[in-house]
C-alpha cells in the first residue's frame, strides 16, 4: 500500500509544485464573519497556505499541517499544529531550543458548493504528508508499559491525530510477553496491507517486534519496504527521544505522533548481536553491561515510578558499587575495511583492539538518547554506521561516577576525563565475572560472551 507519489482524488499524479490549481483560489469562504480566499505560496522556499480577505490575513505553514478534511460538504478543516511562539524578550524564534506544538486548526466554510472542494482537500493532504490516499498502520500497544497508561494514551492522544491525518489502523494490544514477536513473524499474520508499523510503549516493545522480524525469511525485504514508528509510553523511551531530538521537536507523545503523521521517513541503523548460546538478536538502541544494565533491569520492581525508577535505583547501586571483570575487543571506526566478525569461539582479528580489566560501566548506543533525559551520545546520528561506546573503568570513583550520571541529561559526561568514548563498527564483550546482566534495548538476554556488528541504514523510521 506504500504511496510513492502524490495522488489527487481524480487519479492524476502530480509533483508538489503542480498540484495547486488556479481554481482553488477562486473559492470563497466565510471565517469569523469575513469573506476570504485560500491561496498557496512557496516564497522563500517555505510552503504555506495564505488565508486572505479584507479583514483577515493569516498564513498556515505546510510544515505544521498534518491533514485536512471536508465536513458536511462545504466546511474545510485544516489540521494545523504550529510551534508555540517564544515569549517576547525571552528567546529567539530561530533558537535551537525546541518549542512545543499546539493545535490551531483552521476552519473555512465555503459560501457555495464547489466541485473543487474535494480536490482542494486532497491537495492540502498531499502537500502536508506526500499523499492524499488513506494510509493504514498496524499499531501495537503494550498496556503494561511504563505507568500502564499506553492504551489510554493511544486512544486519547494518538488516535485523534491519526484520524486528522487520514490514517486508519488495526490495533493489537499485547496480552503476554513475546506477543509482539509472535505477530511480526511470518506465521503471525500478513503485513503487506500496512504502510507502517507503530509501537506504542517503551523501547522493549519495538525490540520484541524486531525479534519477530529477524526470524522471518523475508527479513531484509520487510525492513526495506516497511516504515516503523514509536510513540513513547514506556519508562525509557530512548528511541522516541532520539527521533524528536533529530527532528527538532519537544519530547512528547504529541511530537512523536506529529512526526509519524507527517509521513517523512529516513534510514536508521540496526545491529546484529550473536551470543555464546548461539542466539541472534536485532537491536536499534543500546546494549549495556555493568552498573547501567543493573539499574535498568533490576529497577523493574519500581516500574510504577516511571522514569524516576532509574534515578532511585542508580543511587542504591552507587552506594553498593560493584566492579565487573571482562575483555572488550573492537573494530575501530578509523579502519577502512568492513568488519567481518569471526565466529564467537575464534580469536578476534589482528586489527581489532582490546581492553581487559575491571569496569564499572560499559554502554553501547546507536542513537543520541538511550532514554528520555539521557543524552548519552551527542555525537551520534541515527545512521552513522557506528557504535558509540562509553566505558568507565574501576579507577573511576563514586563521586566521578555520580558526576557522569548527573551530566547525562545534557551530554556533558563526554567531556569528563574519566569517561572513555570509543567509536567502532563491530565489537565483542567477554564478561569474566558473573555479577551483572546483559541489557539489550532494555531487555535482558542470556549472560555471557557476545559480539555485535552494525547493519547500517537497515531499517526505516518515521522522522
Amino acid at each position: 500500500m506504500m504511496t510513492t507519489e502524490p495522488l489527487l482524488s481524480d487519479g492524476i499524479k502530480m509533483s508538489h509544485g503542480d498540484i495547486w490549481r488556479p481554481e482553488f483560489s477562486t473559492i470563497t469562504f466565510d471565517t469569523d464573519g469575513s469573506e476570504v480566499t485560500l491561496g498557496y505560496s512557496d516564497d522563500g522556499g517555505e510552503q504555506k497556505l495564505v488565508v486572505s480577505g479584507d479583514k483577515v490575513v493569516s498564513e498556515v505553514y505546510i510544515s505544521d499541517v498534518i491533514g485536512a478534511e471536508l465536513k458536511e460538504g462545504m466546511e474545510i478543516t485544516i489540521y494545523n499544529y504550529p510551534k508555540v511562539e517564544p515569549r517576547c524578550g525571552r528567546s529567539d524564534p530561530t533558537s535551537a531550543v525546541p518549542r512545543p506544538r499546539r493545535a490551531a486548526h483552521v476552519r473555512l466554510m465555503a459560501r457555495s458548493d464547489n466541485p473543487f472542494l474535494p480536490l482542494l482537500v486532497d491537495c492540502i493532504r498531499t502537500l502536508a504528508t506526500g499523499t492524499a490516499a488513506t494510509r493504514k498502520f498496524l499499531v501495537v500497544v503494550n498496556p503494561c508499559s511504563g505507568k500502564r497508561k499506553a492504551l489510554m494514551q493511544c486512544d486519547q492522544e494518538v488516535r485523534p491525530l491519526f484520524a486528522q491525518s487520514n490514517i486508519d489502523f488495526d490495533l493489537l494490544v499485547t496480552t503476554h510477553a513475546g506477543h509482539a514477536t509472535e505477530r511480526m513473524k511470518e506465521d503471525g499474520g500478513d503485513l503487506s496491507e500496512y504502510d507502517g508499523v507503530i509501537a506504542v510503549g517503551g523501547d522493549g516493545l519495538l525490540y520484541e517486534m524486531m525479534q519477530g522480524v529477524q526470524a522471518r525469511g523475508d527479513c531484509n525485504d520487510l525492513l526495506r519496504r516497511m516504515t516503523f514508528g514509536i510513540i513513547p509510553a514506556g519508562s525509557g523511551n530512548g528511541l522516541a527521544a532520539s527521533i524528536v531530538h533529530s527532528a527538532g521537536e519537544v519530547d512528547s507523545i504529541l511530537a512523536n505522533t506529529f512526526v509519524i503523521c507527517k509521513n517523512g521517513s529516513k534510514p536508521s541503523d540496526l545491529s546484529l548481536y550473536e551470543t555464546a548460546a548461539g542466539n541472534k538478536y536485532l537491536s536499534f538502541l543500546s546494549c549495556s553491561w555493568g552498573i547501567v544494565a543493573d539499574v535498568d533491569l533490576e529497577s523493574e520492581v519500581l516500574r510504577v515510578l516511571g522514569p524516576l525508577r532509574f534515578d532511585v535505583y542508580a543511587v542504591w547501586r552507587m552506594l553498593s558499587l560493584k566492579r565487573y571483570s571482562g575483555t572488550f575487543s573492537y573494530h575501530p571506526a578509523e579502519l577502512d575495511s568492513a568488519p567481518q566478525p569471526p565466529l564467537l569461539d575464534m580469536p578476534v582479528p589482528s586489527d581489532w583492539l582490546s581492553i581487559s580489566g575491571e569496569f564499572l560501566c560499559f554502554w553501547t548506543t546507536q542513537t543520541t538518547h538511550a532514554a528520555q533525559k539521557m543524552y548519552t551520545s551527542p555525537g551520534s546520528s541515527m545512521n552513522d554506521g557506528l557504535f558509540h561506546i562509553m566505558i568507565l573503568t574501576a579507577e573511576c570513583s563514586r563521586l566521578q561516577l555520580l558526576q557522569s550520571f548527573l551530566a547525562f541529561e545534557n551530554g556533558g559526561h563526554v567531556k569528563h576525563k574519566h569517561v572513555k568514548i570509543i567509536k567502532c563498527k563491530a565489537y565483542r564483550l567477554e564478561p569474566e565475572s558473573d555479577n551483572s546482566h546483559v541489557d539489550l534495548d532494555g531487555e535482558e538476554i542470556e549472560y555471557g560472551a557476545f559480539q555485535a556488528s552494525v547493519q547500517q541504514s537497515a531499517m526505516k523510521l518515521y522522522y
